[in-house]
């Protein structure tokens, strides 16, 4: 659970393993020592590091994160939720939907319109209870 503490069953810390040894560290937590060398040779497991949940909400710049679509781009796009989309906010499945839209409507030309984005503060009813529960 925690990448910076060594293992149960592997004395190494989990962010140092390589993706055999994370597979032995679970394995050894399940107690599946009787199928363990069947499953090491099925499976096949890769790292990765994910940012931190709050990495989303960090200070930044419109120029720290690329366009889904940077000028120029014919065949690739940014996806996800580190791509700057205008007016948008991210931490929605919507953000991720959206950046995934704009590129597949840029590289393909679909001639779709993308659902407008929900501009909640500027409806004074939504605005009004806003500040009406930030101030309760």
């Amino acid at each position: 659970m925690f990448g910076d503490v060594p293992g149960d069953h592997v004395p190494k810390k989990m962010d140092d393993c390589t993706g055999t040894e994370i597979l032995d560290e679970l394995l050894g937590h399940l107690g599946f020592d009787d199928i363990a060398d069947e499953v090491r040779a099925t499976t096949k497991v890769t790292t990765v590091q994910m940012p931190y949940i709050d990495a989303q909400f960090q200070r930044r710049t419109v120029a720290d994160r690329p366009l889904v679509v940077p000028d120029g781009a014919e065949n690739f796009a940014f996806l996800g939720q580190f791509v700057e989309i205008p007016e948008d906010v991210v931490f929605t499945v919507e953000y991720s939907v959206r950046a995934a839209m704009l590129a597949v409507h840029h590289h393909f030309g679909v001639d779709k319109k993308i659902p407008a984005m929900y501009h909640g503060l500027s409806d004074p009813k939504i605005a009004w209870s806003a500040l009406r529960t930030a101030l309760a």
